[in-house]
């Protein structure tokens, strides 16, 4: 217990003299065409916010959005434009409750995915002189004009709906259209090349990138959350390249880890990954690394308090939630002390009178789930939940839960072999599935597929397929189609 309180006490922030010792903070890497923007970079550059670093975070985070959307544009594949707030410097300038002295705030969307266009509105919004623009646009071809937000493509527009919240709205509109794969495809096509052959540059640079951290610093592996383009991985493995560069005894603490950039949150997982936010600034990602020690200590204690658990719920598998990308290490392990405390209060003679639960399975959820029995099986238990009601639930279910862990192991086995099937016979690059596609929409999605090979193959070789709820195209050029697809 002691350990968890250890680690789960916030890390005290950076002071400005320890931020301004090292080497001087970069923000992601610039396009070689950014020239013009040099008068925004030096009014915007964290250097300038020592002393405020909630406006400094802004600008650091807002840079590395801003730097990943040129880059997309230089590559032909402009994502949805972001919505931007900087901090930015001004000599003289009213001053406001919101604002530090000597800077004001600017927020702003990039409404154009042309690049000077793009300048010219970022210059605007700043109050910054576009004068010497004028000559730089005269030495463009026509054909960069500026293009609205409004035509942009519809597989852009896709990529919109694929965020979390917005693919019933996405689904429901598809299932009126009645779309078909054979005609989706034979549509879409053309931009599903063009992004796969522009993203697979990346990809290789990602592997160089990932190569050489692993071999100059002794990392393990890199991995990724699977939401993160390869556009912003490449940032965020430059990002971290430069930390490791400048602060070269932080790499001591990387040696043999596995290193994972995440969509969400930075921390340690149960496994003992170390998970960086791609939103965060150097310094977290920095204080992160030098805290490692603490939190290998409760790394290791993880496997001790889910063998307690296990022993106090009469030998029940105590599993980690497989629907979520990573299980921090933190609250993770306060779930187990939190439910181990609970059952030693009242409830452990309570389960031995059902009898060995070695067979089935546990995952432990928030509080605010609720408890129930999930499609493979297993216990969803919430952290809140009395150990009485825990108790009554598990003895009413065990039935149920014998016959779906069966099930489950069963259609896991079928599923690897169709996937493998599918991806042979096909002659895809790669074959995933989201986690809202259960294994018997998946076996049949993947069985419908192969039988479909003559036709689908020589459309599909070399792809990049996603079983997801409806169709899309991601800026990585994956294709997206509903597991109930119809030819």
């Amino acid at each position: 217990m002691n350990i968890i309180r250890a680690i789960s006490q916030p890390i005290m922030r950076l002071s400005t003299n320890t931020v301004h010792s090292g080497p001087q903070t970069q923000p992601a890497e610039m396009p070689a065409a950014s020239n013009p923007l040099r008068p925004f970079y030096f009014a915007v550059h964290p250097d300038l916010f020592g002393q405020f670093p909630r406006e400094k975070k802004v600008n650091e985070s807002s840079l590395k959005q801003l730097n990943g959307y040129l880059e997309s544009i230089q590559a032909g594949c402009p994502h949805l434009p972001p919505s931007l707030k900087f901090y930015i410097r001004k000599n003289h300038v009213k001053q406001d409750n919101r604002s530090p002295v000597g800077f004001k705030s600017v927020q702003f969307t990039i409404l154009s995915k042309d690049f000077l266009t793009v300048v010219e509105e970022i210059l605007s919004s700043c109050d910054l002189p576009t004068c010497h623009l004028e000559k730089l646009r005269s030495t463009q071809p026509a054909k960069s004009a500026a293009t609205p937000l409004r035509h942009w493509d519809e597989s852009v527009v896709h990529d919109f709906f694929t965020r979390p919240g917005s693919h019933r709205n996405l689904r429901r509109s598809q299932i009126k259209k009645d779309i078909r794969l054979r005609s989706w495809l034979s549509n879409n096509m053309p931009k599903i090349e063009k992004r796969l052959k522009q993203s697979q540059k990346v990809r290789e640079t990602n592997r160089t990138l990932e190569t050489k951290l692993c071999g100059d610093y002794g990392v393990q592996s890199v991995d990724c959350d699977c939401e993160l383009g390869c556009f912003i991985v490449k940032s965020c493995l430059q990002s971290f390249l430069r930390l490791c560069r400048q602060h070269p005894d932080m790499t001591y603490f990387l040696k043999g880890k596995t290193i994972m950039f995440s969509n969400n949150y930075s921390g340690v997982s149960a496994d003992g990954q170390i998970v960086l936010s791609h939103e965060d600034v150097w310094q977290h990602w920095f204080m992160l690394i030098s805290s490692l020690p603490r939190y290998e200590a409760l790394v290791e204690h993880i496997p001790v308090l889910e063998k307690q658990l296990s022993a106090l719920m009469s030998h029940v598998k105590v599993r980690r939630d497989c629907n979520v990308a990573v299980v921090m290490a933190v609250s993770y392990a306060k779930w187990l002390q939190r439910l181990i405390e609970r059952l030693q209060l009242d409830g452990t003679e309570h389960f031995f009178s059902v009898g060995n639960l070695s067979k089935y399975r546990i995952v432990l959820q928030g509080e605010n789930s609720t408890l129930r029995l999930s499609q493979t099986g297993q216990f969803l238990v919430p952290v809140s939940c009395p150990p009485l009601q825990l108790i009554h639930f598990i003895r009413r279910k065990l039935s149920d839960s014998h016959y779906l862990l069966q099930q489950y192991d069963s259609d896991y086995r079928v599923e690897r072999e169709e996937m493998q099937r599918c991806q042979e016979v096909l002659e895809l690059t790669a074959l995933r599935k989201d986690h809202n596609v259960s294994m018997p929409q998946m076996i049949s999605c993947c069985q419908r597929l192969s039988h479909q090979y003559l036709e689908l193959s020589p459309v599909l070789m070399g792809a990049r397929l996603r079983v997801t709820q409806f169709y899309s195209i991601t800026q990585d050029g994956d294709v997206c189609i509903p597991w109930n697809w119809r030819m």
